[in-house]
Protein backbone atom coordinates (compact mmCIF):
# COMPACT_ATOMS: atom_id res chain seq x y z
CA UNK A 1 0.00 0.00 0.00
CA UNK A 2 2.84 2.37 0.78
CA UNK A 3 4.54 1.59 -2.51
CA UNK A 4 1.47 2.40 -4.56
CA UNK A 5 1.04 5.71 -2.75
CA UNK A 6 4.60 6.79 -3.51
CA UNK A 7 4.18 6.01 -7.18
CA UNK A 8 1.00 8.02 -7.38
CA UNK A 9 2.77 11.01 -5.79
CA UNK A 10 5.72 10.90 -8.18
CA UNK A 11 3.75 10.39 -11.37
CA UNK A 12 2.20 13.92 -11.60
CA UNK A 13 5.58 15.62 -11.14
CA UNK A 14 7.15 13.32 -13.69
CA UNK A 15 4.42 14.08 -16.18
CA UNK A 16 4.82 17.82 -15.57
CA UNK A 17 8.56 17.60 -16.14
CA UNK A 18 8.04 15.79 -19.42
CA UNK A 19 5.43 18.26 -20.58
CA UNK A 20 7.71 21.23 -19.86
CA UNK A 21 10.90 19.70 -21.20
CA UNK A 22 12.60 21.32 -24.17
CA UNK A 23 12.95 17.86 -25.68
CA UNK A 24 9.18 17.30 -25.66
CA UNK A 25 8.08 17.88 -29.20
CA UNK A 26 4.44 18.69 -28.46
CA UNK A 27 5.06 21.49 -25.96
CA UNK A 28 7.58 23.98 -27.33
CA UNK A 29 7.72 27.57 -25.94
CA UNK A 30 5.30 26.74 -23.12
CA UNK A 31 2.45 25.65 -25.39
CA UNK A 32 0.00 22.91 -24.60
CA UNK A 33 -2.02 20.60 -26.69
CA UNK A 34 -5.70 21.36 -26.77
CA UNK A 35 -8.63 19.38 -27.88
CA UNK A 36 -8.29 17.58 -31.15
CA UNK A 37 -4.49 17.63 -31.00
CA UNK A 38 -4.24 21.37 -31.85
CA UNK A 39 -1.24 23.10 -30.32
CA UNK A 40 -2.05 26.44 -28.68
CA UNK A 41 0.20 29.16 -27.32
CA UNK A 42 1.25 29.77 -23.73
CA UNK A 43 -1.39 30.63 -21.14
CA UNK A 44 -4.12 29.23 -23.36
CA UNK A 45 -3.80 31.88 -26.08
CA UNK A 46 -5.02 31.22 -29.61
CA UNK A 47 -1.63 32.06 -31.21
CA UNK A 48 -0.41 28.88 -32.90
CA UNK A 49 3.04 27.66 -32.01
CA UNK A 50 4.93 25.68 -34.57
CA UNK A 51 6.24 22.42 -33.18
CA UNK A 52 7.11 18.94 -34.31
CA UNK A 53 7.00 15.48 -32.75
CA UNK A 54 10.04 14.32 -30.86
CA UNK A 55 12.89 13.38 -33.18
CA UNK A 56 11.73 15.52 -36.10
CA UNK A 57 13.01 18.96 -37.21
CA UNK A 58 10.43 21.69 -36.54
CA UNK A 59 9.54 24.05 -39.39
CA UNK A 60 11.15 27.52 -39.39
CA UNK A 61 9.85 30.05 -36.87
CA UNK A 62 7.46 32.64 -38.35
CA UNK A 63 9.46 35.50 -36.75
CA UNK A 64 8.11 38.88 -35.75
CA UNK A 65 5.35 38.74 -38.36
CA UNK A 66 3.32 36.34 -36.15
CA UNK A 67 3.71 38.18 -32.83
CA UNK A 68 3.98 41.91 -33.62
CA UNK A 69 1.16 44.20 -34.64
CA UNK A 70 3.57 46.86 -35.98
CA UNK A 71 5.87 44.58 -37.93
CA UNK A 72 6.74 45.82 -41.40
CA UNK A 73 8.49 43.42 -43.75
CA UNK A 74 11.80 44.71 -45.15
CA UNK A 75 11.88 45.96 -48.69
CA UNK A 76 13.31 43.54 -51.22
CA UNK A 77 16.88 44.22 -52.24
CA UNK A 78 17.02 46.40 -55.29
CA UNK A 79 18.48 44.98 -58.47
CA UNK A 80 20.62 47.56 -60.27
CA UNK A 81 21.20 47.80 -63.98
CA UNK A 82 23.56 49.80 -66.13
CA UNK A 83 22.38 53.39 -66.77
CA UNK A 84 20.33 53.47 -63.57
CA UNK A 85 20.47 56.78 -61.69
CA UNK A 86 21.84 56.99 -58.13
CA UNK A 87 22.14 60.14 -56.02
CA UNK A 88 25.51 60.81 -54.36
CA UNK A 89 25.62 63.01 -51.26
CA UNK A 90 29.06 64.61 -51.15
CA UNK A 91 30.24 65.82 -47.75
CA UNK A 92 34.02 66.14 -47.75
CA UNK A 93 36.04 68.25 -45.30
CA UNK A 94 39.81 68.67 -45.56
CA UNK A 95 42.13 70.79 -43.44
CA UNK A 96 45.89 71.11 -43.66
CA UNK A 97 48.06 72.92 -41.12
CA UNK A 98 51.82 73.14 -41.74
CA UNK A 99 54.56 75.26 -40.21
CA UNK A 100 58.19 75.42 -41.27
CA UNK A 101 61.31 77.48 -40.62
CA UNK A 102 64.89 77.36 -41.89
CA UNK A 103 67.99 79.35 -40.97
CA UNK A 104 71.57 79.02 -42.13
CA UNK A 105 74.74 81.10 -41.85
CA UNK A 106 78.05 80.57 -43.58
CA UNK A 107 81.30 82.58 -43.17
CA UNK A 108 84.29 81.86 -45.43
CA UNK A 109 87.80 83.38 -45.40
CA UNK A 110 90.46 82.61 -47.97
CA UNK A 111 93.95 83.81 -48.87
CA UNK A 112 96.14 82.63 -51.79
CA UNK A 113 99.66 83.68 -52.92
CA UNK A 114 101.44 82.57 -56.13
CA UNK A 115 105.09 82.59 -55.03
CA UNK A 116 106.86 80.45 -57.63
CA UNK A 117 106.85 81.51 -61.25
CA UNK A 118 108.74 79.92 -64.09
CA UNK A 119 109.48 80.73 -67.71
CA UNK A 120 110.70 78.77 -70.68
CA UNK A 121 114.01 80.13 -71.98
CA UNK A 122 116.09 78.41 -74.67
CA UNK A 123 114.18 75.20 -74.09
CA UNK A 124 114.77 75.20 -70.38
CA UNK A 125 112.56 76.15 -67.42
CA UNK A 126 114.01 78.90 -65.30
CA UNK A 127 112.67 80.84 -62.28
CA UNK A 128 110.90 84.05 -63.16
CA UNK A 129 110.79 86.69 -60.51
CA UNK A 130 107.99 89.20 -60.72
CA UNK A 131 109.13 92.80 -60.60
CA UNK A 132 106.01 93.91 -58.73
CA UNK A 133 106.05 91.05 -56.22
CA UNK A 134 104.20 87.77 -56.11
CA UNK A 135 100.51 88.11 -56.99
CA UNK A 136 98.10 87.23 -54.18
CA UNK A 137 94.43 87.19 -53.52
CA UNK A 138 92.48 87.35 -50.26
CA UNK A 139 88.86 87.73 -49.28
CA UNK A 140 85.97 86.57 -47.13
CA UNK A 141 82.33 85.80 -47.65
CA UNK A 142 79.39 86.01 -45.28
CA UNK A 143 76.21 84.27 -46.36
CA UNK A 144 73.03 84.29 -44.27
CA UNK A 145 69.68 82.69 -45.12
CA UNK A 146 66.49 82.66 -43.10
CA UNK A 147 62.99 81.60 -44.15
CA UNK A 148 59.68 81.03 -42.38
CA UNK A 149 56.47 79.65 -43.83
CA UNK A 150 52.99 78.97 -42.48
CA UNK A 151 50.27 77.14 -44.38
CA UNK A 152 46.71 76.79 -43.09
CA UNK A 153 44.09 75.64 -45.57
CA UNK A 154 40.54 74.47 -45.01
CA UNK A 155 38.26 73.15 -47.72
CA UNK A 156 34.75 71.76 -47.65
CA UNK A 157 32.48 70.33 -50.33
CA UNK A 158 28.81 69.69 -49.64
CA UNK A 159 26.39 69.03 -52.47
CA UNK A 160 24.17 66.38 -54.03
CA UNK A 161 24.75 65.07 -57.52
CA UNK A 162 22.98 62.47 -59.64
CA UNK A 163 25.27 59.75 -60.99
CA UNK A 164 24.85 57.13 -63.67
CA UNK A 165 25.83 53.48 -63.25
CA UNK A 166 28.31 52.90 -66.07
CA UNK A 167 29.45 49.41 -65.08
CA UNK A 168 28.64 46.58 -62.67
CA UNK A 169 31.60 44.52 -61.52
CA UNK A 170 31.40 40.70 -61.22
CA UNK A 171 31.20 41.01 -57.41
CA UNK A 172 28.24 43.40 -57.67
CA UNK A 173 30.08 46.68 -57.04
CA UNK A 174 28.72 49.68 -58.92
CA UNK A 175 30.87 52.06 -60.96
CA UNK A 176 29.39 55.56 -60.85
CA UNK A 177 30.08 58.65 -62.93
CA UNK A 178 28.47 62.06 -62.62
CA UNK A 179 28.80 65.50 -64.22
CA UNK A 180 27.09 68.70 -63.25
CA UNK A 181 27.19 72.23 -64.64
CA UNK A 182 25.78 75.31 -63.00
CA UNK A 183 25.84 78.69 -64.74
CA UNK A 184 24.81 82.06 -63.35
CA UNK A 185 25.33 84.97 -65.77
CA UNK A 186 29.05 84.91 -66.60
CA UNK A 187 30.00 82.42 -63.86
CA UNK A 188 30.24 78.69 -64.55
CA UNK A 189 30.72 75.89 -62.01
CA UNK A 190 31.49 72.46 -63.44
CA UNK A 191 31.83 69.33 -61.29
CA UNK A 192 32.87 65.83 -62.37
CA UNK A 193 32.80 62.81 -60.04
CA UNK A 194 33.60 59.12 -60.30
CA UNK A 195 33.88 56.26 -57.83
CA UNK A 196 32.95 52.68 -56.92
CA UNK A 197 30.51 51.58 -54.21
CA UNK A 198 28.82 48.41 -53.02
CA UNK A 199 25.22 47.78 -53.98
CA UNK A 200 24.16 47.52 -50.31
CA UNK A 201 25.58 51.00 -49.61
CA UNK A 202 22.76 52.55 -51.66
CA UNK A 203 20.01 53.37 -49.16
CA UNK A 204 16.26 52.89 -49.60
CA UNK A 205 16.05 56.56 -50.64
CA UNK A 206 18.43 55.83 -53.54
CA UNK A 207 21.23 57.86 -51.91
CA UNK A 208 24.83 56.79 -51.34
CA UNK A 209 27.32 58.80 -49.25
CA UNK A 210 30.62 59.92 -50.72
CA UNK A 211 32.47 58.37 -47.77
CA UNK A 212 31.30 54.92 -48.95
CA UNK A 213 32.91 55.34 -52.38
CA UNK A 214 36.36 53.99 -53.15
CA UNK A 215 38.67 55.49 -55.78
CA UNK A 216 36.67 58.68 -55.38
CA UNK A 217 37.68 61.49 -57.75
CA UNK A 218 36.12 64.94 -57.60
CA UNK A 219 37.08 67.63 -60.12
CA UNK A 220 35.56 71.06 -59.56
CA UNK A 221 36.32 73.94 -61.93
CA UNK A 222 35.22 77.57 -61.74
CA UNK A 223 35.09 80.04 -64.61
CA UNK A 224 33.81 83.55 -64.94
CA UNK A 225 34.00 86.92 -63.27
CA UNK A 226 34.28 85.58 -59.72
CA UNK A 227 37.17 83.32 -60.64
CA UNK A 228 38.97 86.12 -62.48
CA UNK A 229 38.81 88.28 -59.36
CA UNK A 230 41.09 86.08 -57.24
CA UNK A 231 43.10 83.85 -59.59
CA UNK A 232 46.82 84.46 -60.11
CA UNK A 233 48.23 85.68 -63.38
CA UNK A 234 50.44 83.57 -65.60
CA UNK A 235 53.62 85.46 -64.66
CA UNK A 236 52.93 85.04 -60.93
CA UNK A 237 52.31 81.31 -61.37
CA UNK A 238 55.50 80.94 -63.45
CA UNK A 239 57.56 82.95 -60.95
CA UNK A 240 56.26 80.97 -57.95
CA UNK A 241 56.93 77.66 -59.67
CA UNK A 242 60.52 78.51 -60.59
CA UNK A 243 61.32 80.19 -57.24
CA UNK A 244 64.56 81.88 -58.37
CA UNK A 245 65.14 83.36 -54.91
Amino acid sequence: MALLLSVSLVSPSLGLAQSTSLFHGDDVNGSSQGSGGQVVGPHGSDTPVISAPYGQTPPPHPGLAAVSWTYTPPLPRRVFQIHDIVTIRVDEIARVLAEGSAESRKITQYSAVLSDWIRLTQGRLQPDEQPNGDPSVAGNTNNQYRAESDVDTSEALTFNIAARIVDIRPNGNLVLEARKKFRVNDNLWETALSGICRAQDVGPDNVVLSRDLIDLEIDKQDQGQLRDGYKRGWFTRWFDRLQPF
